[in-house]
């Protein structure tokens, strides 16, 4: 895989963090490798950066099938995310 391939990329920016992480099992449940930046913050800097909204991440390898299968996920819950 080149390094372009695993590079990872923004393919949703939730309301939450809560929400990112949700999102987040979406596509994990879906076999793709999904994460929300700062997951393992535990201190007080960390926390605060859990309040604001939240991104998911995945290899740029599977941004395109991410985005079809969060794009589904929008449409079939109204496009309302928990937050």
């Amino acid at each position: 895989m080149s390094d372009q391939a695993s590079e990872h990329v923004i393919v949703h920016t939730a309301p939450s963090f809560h929400a990112a992480k949700i999102v987040a099992g979406l596509l994990q449940s879906e076999g793709i490798d999904a994460l929300v930046p700062g997951d393992g913050l535990v201190d007080e800097f960390g926390s605060a950066q859990k309040l604001g909204t939240g991104n998911v991440v995945v290899r740029r390898a599977d941004s395109e099938r991410a985005l079809d299968i969060v794009a589904a996920w929008e449409s079939r819950s109204g496009g309302e995310e928990a937050g």
